[in-house]
């Protein structure tokens, strides 16, 4: 009997990268979408008679696995659109980049699209312009701004890596952002530690001492009514899938062990950080997953290494360096150089994770870890961040 493949695995079969980014509304960083770039192997833009993958049919079925919005942006080779066009409805809002190539001949198209701006030659009327904000200064955004409004739809921001860019970004009222400026700690209240910061590090302080008993854990999380409810809650979800239901934090670290229940509600207590998008959240736990599943390669403990993903997303929750906030928590060396310096083999592990999540294609060249494992296990965490989430 033939072993049926689901879709999802056909996805993780690509023989190529696949790269997700959030796309935030400008005005509240909620994630209107998500970006979805199918790269070679090298990270580089597929060719335009690439061959198209049999998971294409599959894409109604494949993008809830990984996506939890019901629109997405899929920069996609030209062979594939045709291949598109004749599959089943999706249920989705598709838009399609193709690889910046001029769209006139897909005007009866089923699709949105999307087009690239150039600050060197107009662009035809689409419904999203991808606009690559490190490529324009104040004066020369300002003077496309009424151009690109009357020949597009929707506004999108790209790169938009860095706080300045951000800020420049907001102030000419563009509709989308897409970057890695949500994952960098604030410089506003640099030296101002606010109630709620404070009570988190008192927190997780305790949750991390290396020598508190088994007893002692179960008090401490019990003292925090959110915590423990909010543990108890994930513990019983069909998430862990436990072959009976655990009655009290007591109970949960007797069946869970210390190491994985302070883990757990580490993360939990980082996920109720309230001023920040929610998407920062699924960050952390997509590190930290994509970092555990490294672990085996790196021949590593399981619960250092998610450490390692979950804490490194900490001077961005918080607002302050990274460096300053490791110096109040009890953690082990071997995880305080790891998010510190990219050392040793957890740190190893960051930085494929990091690299990764960034685009920085030929660092991942040089992993010890093969692109195509990399790859696997980064759509493996970010569905299984997805299902996490969506049980928070």
């Amino acid at each position: 009997m033939v072993e049926q493949i689901t879709p999802f695995e056909s996805l993780k079969a690509f023989s190529g990268i696949i790269h997700r980014q959030p796309i935030f509304l400008a005005d509240r960083l909620d994630v209107d979408s998500y970006h979805l770039r199918f790269l070679n192997k090298y990270g580089q833009k597929l060719d335009d008679d690439s061959e198209v993958p049999t998971f294409i049919s599959q894409l109604n079925d494949i993008l809830p696995s990984i996506s939890d919005r019901q629109k997405a942006l899929l920069s996609i080779p030209e062979s594939w659109q045709s291949a598109l066009d004749n599959s089943p409805p999706a249920s989705l809002d598709l838009i399609l980049d193709l690889n910046g190539h001029d769209l006139s001949k897909h005007i009866n198209s089923r699709f949105h699209f999307a087009s690239h701006a150039s600050p060197q030659q107009d662009t035809s009327p689409t419904d999203t312009l991808l606009i690559d904000i490190q490529q324009y200064d104040i004066s020369h955004l300002e003077q496309q701004l009424p151009t690109w409004r009357k020949n597009h739809q929707h506004l999108c921001a790209i790169n938009v890596d860095n706080i300045n860019s951000y800020t420049l970004c907001q102030s000419h009222l563009l509709d989308l952002l897409q970057g890695q400026f949500y994952t960098l700690p604030s410089a506003k209240e640099a030296d101002k530690i606010l109630p709620s910061q404070q009570i988190l590090m008192e927190l997780l302080v305790k949750l991390q001492d290396p020598h508190i008993e088994a007893e002692d854990l179960a008090n401490t999380i019990n003292q925090d009514v959110t915590l423990s409810y909010k543990l108890l809650r994930l513990i019983n979800s069909a998430f862990f899938g436990l072959p009976r239901e655990v009655s009290s934090i007591k109970h949960a670290v007797v069946m869970l062990g210390e190491k994985k229940i302070k883990t757990w509600a580490s993360l939990l207590c980082l996920s109720g950080v309230d001023d920040k998008p929610v998407e920062l959240r699924v960050i952390a736990m997509t590190r930290a997953r994509m970092c555990e599943l490294l672990s085996k390669h790196y021949k590593g403990a399981t619960e250092l290494f998610f450490a390692t993903g979950l804490f490194s997303t900490l001077d961005a929750l918080m607002d302050k360096p990274l460096s300053d906030l490791l110096e109040k928590l009890p953690l082990s060396t071997e995880l305080s150089d790891a998010l510190l310096h990219h050392t040793g083999i957890a740190g190893k592990a960051l930085n494929d994770v990091l690299n990764y999540e960034k685009s920085n294609w030929i660092a991942i060249e040089h992993s010890p870890v093969p692109s195509e494992i990399l790859a696997q296990t980064y759509l493996e965490a970010i569905n299984w961040a997805k299902e996490l989430n969506g049980q928070l």
